[in-house]
């Protein structure tokens, strides 16, 4: 009576990949990992930029050749274009940061206690200068041009931390256009923040997706 067959060489489990393998696999793992918890900026400046292009575009356009369009009327489209552009975005961070513990958790929540004082404050100081009388022209751009301050420089800041070369250029470009839009004056203000400054926000988004087809994390 023989004793049981010895598996052959190709019925063997177990078998162990190559060093370069398994070295390839652990890095595919750990990107995937990172991208799972890092931010879409694709998604974010595509809704940001998609926001500043057709909301400024339309109240340079109500001042402009739609002159017939009630003011109100451009303005409550800034203001649901700008609020879709918040909710996607505090949405998305919410999904990707949620479960986060430790410094990332609290980075992200000083981040956006930032925004929220950076833009209550913005707010504040428009409306302390409607009560003291200062002309539609003033009070109209001081809330953009106040609120993209915080952006641009809060952008800047946090890419400075993170070594973030295109998101820094983002945010410097993003005070430029703010300083522009406010030299230039009524109406033309509008037009610059929506095609450099909604411009700037599509531009970061095609170099990401540029970026991604190729493989490489913009830095």
């Amino acid at each position: 009576m023989s004793g049981p067959e010895m598996p052959g060489p190709d019925e063997e489990e177990g078998e162990f990949l190559p060093p370069a393998e398994t070295l390839a696999l652990v890095e595919q793992q750990r990107a995937a990992a990172n991208d799972e918890l890092s931010l879409d900026w694709r998604l974010i400046y595509g809704v940001w930029g998609s926001a500043f292009l057709f909301g400024f575009g339309g109240l340079y356009l109500q001042r402009t050749a739609l002159d017939s369009v009630p003011a109100v009327v451009a303005g409550l489209v800034l203001f649901a274009l700008i609020l879709m552009a918040l909710t996607v975005t505090a949405t998305h961070t919410s999904r990707v940061t949620r479960g986060l513990r430790g410094v990332s958790a609290t980075a992200n929540s000083m981040l956006g206690w930032t925004y929220l004082l950076g833009f209550g404050g913005a707010l504040t100081i428009t409306l302390a200068l409607f009560r003291a009388g200062a002309p539609e022209s003033v009070t109209a751009l001081s809330l953009p041009a106040l609120s993209l301050l915080v952006v641009g420089l809060v952008y800047m800041t946090s890419a400075a931390l993170e070594r973030a070369r295109l998101q820094f250029l983002l945010g410097a470009w993003i005070v430029f256009t703010d300083t522009t839009a406010m030299l230039t004056g009524m109406p033309t203000a509008y037009l610059v923040l929506s095609l450099a400054g909604g411009g700037g926000f599509l531009v970061g988004a095609g170099l990401h997706i540029l970026f991604r087809r190729r493989g490489h994390k913009p830095q």
